[in-house]
């Protein structure tokens, strides 16, 4: 409840009853005996004073929400912004109309001028200031100082730039406070004075569309925009101001032109919307009285959490579209990493999650700092001196708050930008998020802080506050006010007043009648404080007119100093000491229910709280409440106090340290945080203060408070300053502050009660305690706000809905408790910090390199003993644990042992060793005794506790034995001397993945056991180059590539990290001359053994035995020229015995001093057919010497036999099963085969597989070996890119040890069998198909490439049967119910009479067991193309002259091609009868296509039972064709058969026939060469040689 009290001078007026008074009065003006007052309904009433009764006439016809009167002139501002003057009689009323210039746009429009409208006026003799509602300062009259000259009103250029939020004129000075404009930068101090205004025309096309486009911030701030930046026409005017709704920003920001019609002002006014808007007041009549508490309940209710998100937060009028628009902007944004783990398969419903989240995330980040600007525009813009209660928004405000929360917005977006990448985890996420809300939290209360109080007029008096008396000619700024957040400037005539936002009042100038100060009657200069209330009981509002001044407190006590019409007060007096309460019965009529009537819906409203106490000449007035202690004011001042204390501190030691702290060198950046933070919370207490002080005035609820809405902020930050805080004393920071700052009075006298009483004053110790009690200020104070959040809770607003109240309740309770947490736990890491500064200190310097500001102190050995067990006999020995290290100083040599890297263990108490506890390191294991089992057990847990803490493993109950850390080895390690090491630990040792980094720039990658590179790994080895694949005891071990810095491959298998076993080397380059590939036997680094050498520089290929890197024993070549030798080499030279081979056939045998050299007996064998038989000796290529040479020509046989050789050709050279021994060893190891059974050259079992009995084991290797191969490629993709292209599904089926083939062998057996076989060869992870794949590269690449000569043929056919025999062996190893090779099985077919028959049809009746049968399907193909080439050119003679009769006999039809092979009359007409074109078109289909298609296939088959059976299909075909032509039972003769065969070969052109016919004859099992298939197969033989023989010319 309030009251109105009026006083004339000191004494106070009555109001009789029955009186018309408005509910409030917020502006009153004195005309000598009588005054003016205008209420909170805009409506002006004129009050006379008879005797000491007061009559109030309300004055019709006039709306307004400020008037000042001077000099017989009132100017009033109307509703609308508009300027008016009239007399004290309120005659001839005149509108005065002011207009802004008009500009030009860049693109040079000029902008329509437009009416400014105001929202404050005050006047004297001095002249006018008028305020306008975008905060402009305009003035009329004689003002030198701001360049006024004149009685029109122009805009004072000085305070361009600005915003300005409170004006006051005296007698013949003024002031004002401003706020430098905030910048879409974000940057709140940048000056912006020389900022071009950007300046958009209506009337350019441009301009409109670059408002289309603009940022809501960056809107222009023109009335023919609406705050969304869509123009609005002359036209709509009318209407958009009466029926769209009217949120605050119409009506006031962007409120419409000058010259909308009078109709549409009226329904705006009738509207109550609006009027409670403009009038700062809000309620108008009654009528509009429904805000009770109730509708506070609804409020909370409505989706946007207070009617503010919708006004102020004009970016989003609506949420949905908000958060539509976000879902737009965001949709790219990549989702998080476990997200995707979990869906992969539904990529877009990740998307949309993500996307939707993050949306709500985004536009609660921006709805919450809507409501914060909200909630803070109403403070921020102060407000001038009279017309505390009519403030229209000011536009310029909120278009600051845009600007302010633009950049939040936009902040947000680059910082979702950066973070959906970057951040991995929801934590990291909340951090983001935290920090981006303080940013603006602090930015915000920066703002309300950054006041300045700029004065201009004479100064005889010291009236401009600026601490002399000396004439100037600019304003000047009060220094010793800025930055102290002003809420209000007010002047009387020759004194000033301001309000700071910490509830200080200050005064200076003339001071004769005690209006300024009591200790003197001198003038002040400089701004002095009120002190007469109490601490606690802090000035809510103040007025200086005339030569007096009143403050109203927040105990309800008015004082008043100064000039009164009985003289002039010696002492303050108060008056409203509460027994001179005057109030009769009369009086409560009067009485109106404030609380109720402000209760809300001002919720965007300015400062709208400073209209308490007015006063003008010698009438006083103020509205009193009727409580007079108010907790909501209490907590207020508790708010206050603490921000008055901050604002010391940072102006007077944190400010002057900044500027100073250069000087500091080590750890300056703990010092730079500090200071931050410390600014940040000066900021956010400013924040604080604003709203407690809202809350006070009942503008907002107690959710509104910022402490409780942002209490993760809140304890976010505080969090973080006491760390830096216990960081900064742990460098023992204060000392180093106090050295470079003089610690002011002002600071010591504030914690002076807290020192020690025999302290002096000036000790260094004394003054650094000072500076760390200001500093740890923010965190003692903690406790004032639980307090405050207390006192909320007890002193709840009564609210009618039960759930509102608990959930508030709730809220509160929260904050209290998490208050608690948080002074608790500053409290102990302040102690901690001590105990660690303290430790330091003491110790002297020996360690001082270990002081770092995050080290803590856990505990030490000197004060809880801890000894080394069996130390040296003078030994000392000194353990120290901090939070991230354990010390061991030994005499005066410390050793650091990282805690990530430290293990501990209680050692079990035996006789000799009583409560031990032994740690593990890298490098060392210490054994330490304690002296009790207590002590044991304390130092076990702070060791394992800080381990866990280092490790992030609050959770566990123990540490884990393994873990992922770094370490640094000492040089004293063998292996790894000063290497850097990051990776996974067992128990102090390496052991699993990781990575380790040598001082030579040796680099380790992959796997260790133990300590030991071990398992799968690559390394960078300088020098040398760089190594991936296997690794055991730090040496290659096992498959491997070594690319070497000179561009050398090897690409094989290790030993004890030299090449050996089975490896392939390139080297060279193959763009110059010298390149070779061997693809070989490797032992100990060297060539040894059987090996391929492909010398690309030379043109030559050599196959065969080597012996330390030289070819050695026997081996042939073959040259790019098609010379073939053969022979036994030494040293790299062919000597002795051998063969040599020219392409033309001519060839030598003899004996050889080179290749190429003859030296010794030989027979040189022509082509011809003739020889020469003696000693030959030279050169081949220079002429050869003959001694005893006999000439053998050749007469008897005039043609030589085609590809004639050499008797020895073939038996100089390797046995083929001596060839690739290595690959076979390899695969027995890996299976677990014992070298000894194995003969000595290892490749295949010594007696059969009879000696290998376990062959359980085998399986069990396999088996191992398949998972460990597969994982390894899961965890090293690029490992072996080259055999990727395995099929990974056939692992699945691999994994199971299959049980067929190992007793017994039944048909289905065996199918399964070689389906298993056909996955094993196929896949990469099986044993098998490791050596398939070794074997068949191996084998392509000696016969594959550039340099093949025929002659190979006959190696590489006997080679690749021997491969075959051998991989039989290593599978009747994994199934040994295979036949013995050499013994083939004849698996029977079922039945025919057997429902479940398999309707396969089949050469025999059974499936043929052997070797071939089994392994040439799957060897064959890929080894085809090789061995082909092979085939056709050794065959190329014959298969040339095929093609060439096959070319000439194609070109004829049909009838003469039957005609000409003899083919019987009776099948020409086979397949014509559906033909109706004529018959000999060219169109007419050939005879028997189906069989010639079907024989085309024989090109597609690798094997020759494949071959066999597509030429039987061929012949099944060919007898279709006649059956259905001559009936169904036609049976062949071999006569009429072979004709009909031959014309299906000719017409099927099939290339190369012959090579395709020898390679059936080499491969064709012997159980094939008779029967159905042999006697086809020869068929077909002998249509290729009746092509080849025909002698009869087709034409002829």
């Amino acid at each position: 409840m309030s009251q109105h009290k009026f006083w004339r001078g000191i004494t106070t007026l009555n109001i009789p009853s029955l009186q018309q008074v408005p509910d409030k009065i917020v502006k009153l003006c004195s005309l000598d005996t009588d005054f003016i007052v205008l209420g909170s309904d805009h409506g002006l009433y004129y009050c006379t004073v008879l005797e000491e009764n007061l009559s109030f006439k309300k004055i019709s016809g006039i709306s307004a929400i400020d008037i000042s009167y001077h000099n017989d002139i009132l100017y009033i501002i109307d509703v609308h912004g508009r300027l008016y003057k009239t007399n004290s009689c309120f005659k001839n009323k005149e509108e005065i109309v002011v207009k802004e210039e008009s500009k030009c746009c860049p693109h040079g429009f000029k902008s329509t001028s437009f009416k400014v409208k105001f929202r404050n006026v005050v006047t004297s003799d001095f002249g006018q200031l008028f305020i306008s509602s975008d905060g402009h300062l305009w003035g009329s009259g004689v003002m030198p100082q701001i360049a006024l000259e004149t009685n029109s009103i122009k805009k004072v250029p000085f305070f361009e730039g600005r915003t300005v939020y409170s004006a006051s004129v005296g007698q013949d000075f003024a002031a004002v406070i401003a706020r430098k404009n905030v910048r879409n930068s974000g940057n709140c101090d940048t000056d912006s004075e020389n900022d071009d205004e950007e300046v958009f025309a209506s009337n350019c096309s441009q301009c409109q569309t670059i408002i289309g486009l603009a940022s809501p911030a960056s809107v222009p701030s023109l009335s023919e925009t609406c705050p969304l930046g869509v123009h609005i026409s002359k036209s709509s005017e009318d209407s958009s101001s009466t029926t769209a709704p009217q949120t605050d920003v119409h009506v006031d920001a962007q409120s419409l032109t000058e010259d909308s019609s009078p109709s549409s002002e009226e329904s705006k006014v009738e509207k109550p919307d609006a009027i409670q808007y403009v009038n700062n007041n809000l309620d108008t009549d009654n009528e509009v009285q429904v805000e009770n508490v109730d509708d506070d309940d609804d409020r909370e209710n409505t989706e946007n959490d207070h009617n503010n998100t919708e006004k102020i937060n004009n970016i989003f009028i609506n949420t949905d579209a908000a958060r539509q628009f976000l879902s737009r902007q965001l949709s790219w944004v990549s989702a998080g990493e476990d997200y995707l783990v979990e869906y992969t398969e539904k990529p877009t419903r990740i998307i949309k999650e993500n996307v939707s989240n993050l949306t709500n995330f985004v536009y609660e980040g921006v709805k919450t700092v809507g409501d914060k600007v909200a909630t803070l525009s109403r403070h921020v813009s102060g407000s001038s001196d009279n017309n505390e209660t009519v403030e229209i928004l000011n536009r310029n405000f909120s278009e600051e708050v845009n600007s302010l929360m633009y950049s939040c917005i936009s902040n947000k977006f680059e910082d979702l930008q950066f973070s959906t990448s970057t951040i991995s985890s929801e934590k990291e996420f909340e951090t983001a998020r935290k920090n981006e809300n303080l940013k603006n939290m602090s930015k915000l209360g920066k703002n309300i802080l950054a006041t300045e109080l700029w004065t201009w007029g004479d100064i005889s008096h010291g009236q401009l506050g600026i601490g002399d008396t000396v004439k100037r000619i600019k304003p000047m700024i009060v220094m010793s006010l800025s930055g102290f957040g002003l809420q209000k400037v007010s002047c009387g005539k020759w004194h000033c007043s301001a309000l700071t936002l910490d509830g200080r009042l200050f005064m200076w100038g003339y001071n004769h009648f005690n209006q300024v100060s009591f200790d003197t009657r001198e003038d002040k200069s400089s701004p002095k404080q009120f002190t007469e209330n109490s601490d606690s009981d802090r000035i809510r509002d103040m007025i200086a007119t005339d030569n007096h001044t009143l403050a109203y407190t927040h105990n309800e006590n008015i004082f008043y100093m100064g000039k009164h019409l009985d003289g002039f007060t010696d002492s303050v007096v108060n008056l409203n000491k509460k027994n001179d309460e005057i109030s009769n019965e009369k009086d409560k009529n009067c009485q109106s229910n404030v609380n109720e009537t402000q209760s809300l819906g001002n919720k965007a409203e300015n400062l709208c709280y400073h209209w308490r106490v007015l006063s003008s000449g010698n009438i006083s007035y103020c509205s009193v409440e009727k409580s007079t202690i108010c907790p909501e004011f209490q907590n207020l001042s508790i708010a206050q106090r603490y921000l008055e204390e901050m604002l010391l501190i940072y102006h007077s030691l944190v400010k002057p340290f900044l500027k100073k702290s250069k000087a500091i060198t080590t750890h300056s950046n703990v010092y730079e945080t500090v200071c931050d933070m410390f600014s940040d919370i000066l900021n956010i207490t400013a924040l604080n203060v604003l709203s407690t002080w809202q809350y006070a005035e009942k503008h907002i609820n107690e959710c509104d408070i910022s402490l409780i809405k942002n209490l993760e902020e809140f304890i976010y930050l505080y969090r973080k300053y006491y760390i830096s805080i216990s960081n900064l004393i742990v460098i023992g920071g204060f000392a180093h502050i106090n050295n470079i700052v003089d610690v002011p009075s002002s600071i010591y006298n504030l914690f002076s009660d807290q020192l020690p009483t025999n302290k002096q004053k000036n000790n260094k110790k004394t003054l650094e305690a000072v500076v760390s009690l200001a500093f740890v200020q923010p965190l003692t104070r903690l406790s004032s706000y639980k307090c405050i959040s207390q006192s909320l809770l007890r002193h709840k607003t009564k609210r009618k809905k039960a759930e509102h109240r608990a959930i508030v309740e709730e809220k509160i309770a929260k904050v209290v408790s998490s208050l608690d947490i948080l002074i608790e736990d500053q409290d102990k890491k302040r102690k901690e910090a001590d105990v660690t500064k303290l430790f330091w200190e003491t110790i002297g310097k020996s360690l001082d390199l270990y002081r770092m500001p995050e080290r803590r102190l856990i505990r030490e050995s000197k004060s809880r003993p801890l000894n080394l067990v069996n130390p040296g006999r003078f030994s000392s020995h000194w353990f120290i644990l901090f939070n991230d290290l354990f010390v061991h100083v030994s005499g005066s040599t410390p050793n650091v042992h990282p805690l990530e890297t430290l293990w501990v263990e209680a050692v079990p108490n035996s006789d000799s060793l009583q409560n031990a506890l032994q740690l593990t390191t890298p490098e060392e294991t210490i054994c330490v005794t304690t002296t009790s089992e207590e002590e044991k057990t304390e130092w076990l847990h702070s060791i394992n506790s800080s381990i866990r803490t280092v490790l992030n493993k609050e959770s566990t109950f123990k540490p884990p034995a393994i873990r992922t850390a770094s370490y640094t080895f000492s040089n004293k390690a063998a292996f790894y001397k000063d290497a850097k090491y990051n990776g996974r630990w067992l128990d102090g040792k390496i052991h699993g993945s990781g990575k380790i980094e040598w001082p030579d720039g040796k680099f380790y990658v992959g796997q260790f056991q133990m300590n030991a590179l071990c398992g799968h790994g690559k390394m960078e080895i300088p020098g040398v180059g760089i190594y991936e694949g296997q690794w055991k005891d730090n040496l290659q071990n096992g498959y491997g590539v070594l690319k070497y810095t000179s561009g050398d491959i090897y690409e094989g298998y290790f030993k004890d990290g030299q090449p050996h076993g089975h490896g392939i080397k390139k080297q060279g380059d193959f763009t110059t001359s010298t390149a070779t590939i061997y693809t070989g036997e490797w032992v100990v680094g060297v060539r040894h053994g059987y090996g391929v050498m492909d010398d690309i520089g030379k043109g030559e290929k050599y196959l065969g035995n080597w012996s330390d890197n030289k070819k050695h024993g026997c081996g042939l070549i073959v040259t790019l020229d098609g010379i073939y030798y053969e022979g036994l080499f030494t040293q790299d030279i062919l000597t002795g015995h051998g063969v040599m081979v020219f392409e033309d056939g001519t060839h030598y045998e003899g004996e050889f001093r080179s290749a190429g050299v003859f030296s010794g007996k030989g027979v040189l064998t022509f082509s011809s057919g003739d020889k020469i038989e003696g000693s030959l000796s030279g050169a081949w290529t220079e002429g050869v010497k003959i001694s005893n040479g006999v000439m053998h020509l050749n007469v008897s046989n005039p043609v030589l036999p085609d590809n004639s050789k050499p008797n020895s050709f073939g038996k100089l050279s390797v046995v083929p099963n001596q060839k690739w021994n290595a690959i076979f060893r390899q695969c027995f190891q890996c299976m677990g085969v014992s070298e000894t059974v194995l003969t000595p050259n290892g490749n295949h079992l010594s007696n059969g597989t009879s000696a290998v009995t376990d062959n359980m084991k085998i399986w069990q290797n396999v088996a191992v070996a398949i998972s460990c191969s597969h994982k390894e490629k899961h965890s090293n993709l690029s490992a072996k890119k080259s055999k990727g292209s395995d099929l990974e599904k056939s692992v699945d089926c691999l994994e199971v040890i299959p049980q067929f083939g190992q007793k017994t062998l039944a048909l289905n057996d065996y199918m399964e069998l070689k389906q298993y076989l056909y996955n094993a060869c196929e896949s990469a992870h099986h044993p098998l198909g490791q050596l398939v794949l070794s074997l068949t590269n191996a084998f392509n690449t000696t016969y594959g490439g550039v340099r093949v000569h025929p002659l190979l043929l006959s190696h590489a056919v006997k080679e690749l049967k021997s491969i075959t025999s051998r991989l039989y062996q290593v599978v009747r190893l994994l199934f040994p119910a295979l036949p013995s090779e050499g013994t083939d099985i004849v698996l029977p077919y079922k039945t025919k009479e057997d429902p479940d028959d398999n309707e396969e049809s089949n050469p025999i009746d059974g499936e043929v067991v052997s070797a071939a049968s089994l392994l040439q399907p799957t060897l064959l193909p890929r080894v085809h193309p090789a061995l082909f080439v092979l085939y056709a050119l050794h065959n190329k003679r014959e298969d040339d002259l095929y093609w060439r009769r096959l070319l000439k006999w194609n070109k004829q039809p049909d009838i003469t091609l039957m005609a000409f092979l003899g083919i019987d009359q009776k099948f020409w007409s086979t397949n014509q009868n559906h033909q109706s074109s004529p018959p000999f078109s060219p169109m007419k289909e050939q005879l028997f296509n189906e069989a010639v298609e079907t024989l085309q296939q024989l090109k597609t088959t690798f094997s020759p039972i494949e071959k066999l059976l597509v030429i039987r299909s061929t012949f099944q075909k060919m007898t279709t064709a006649v059956q259905q032509e001559l009936g169904q039972h036609y049976l062949w003769s071999m006569d009429e058969l072979f004709p009909v065969f031959h014309f299906v070969v000719v017409r099927a052109r099939i290339l190369q026939l012959g090579s395709e016919i020898h390679f059936v004859e080499d491969f064709l099992e012997p159980g094939m060469q008779h029967g159905e298939l042999g006697l086809m197969f020869t068929t077909l033989k002998a249509c290729y040689f009746q092509i080849l023989q025909e002698k009869m010319s087709i034409n002829s």
